[in-house]
């Protein structure tokens, strides 16, 4: 019970919220589910997974500007995975609050993270530093 009080506090100070009206919002990058990129990890190519959920604004935030940096790098390997409905996912990568961007390198280890809501350009220049966009 303790764990469970504790978790919705984090999540609630985290920045989520119930879900909001998608009017008049800027596109999101979509949800791809686990099991879709669970193959691609450690095969080659940096990814970066976005592990939050659809009924968190701050995770919502990301997934805009996820979109935005997807769409002008195509073939980069962003994917936002929500974790709220593959909590298996979450127990995974110990994730403790929303959302939380981890960058695994080619070879499928982890080698950065980051909790919360990040700027576009701040993200862009980790993407290129850990080889996610070129």
């Amino acid at each position: 019970m303790y764990r469970v009080v504790l978790l919705g506090m984090m999540l609630l100070l985290s920045g989520c919220s119930m879900e909001r009206s998608s009017q008049g919002e800027a596109p999101m990058l979509e949800v791809t589910s686990y099991e879709t990129v669970d193959p691609l990890i450690g095969r080659g190519k940096p990814l970066l997974l976005e592990l939050g959920s659809t009924s968190c604004g701050g995770c919502r935030d990301m997934a805009r500007t996820l979109y935005a940096i997807k769409r002008d790098y195509p073939q980069s390997g962003i994917y936002f995975v929500d974790i709220k409905s593959e909590r298996y996912v979450a127990r995974q990568y110990e994730i403790r609050m929303m959302p939380t961007q981890v960058i695994l390198d080619a070879s499928g280890k982890e080698i950065d993270r980051h909790i919360g809501v990040t700027g576009t350009a701040e993200l862009l220049e980790k993407l290129r530093r850990f080889g996610v966009i070129e």
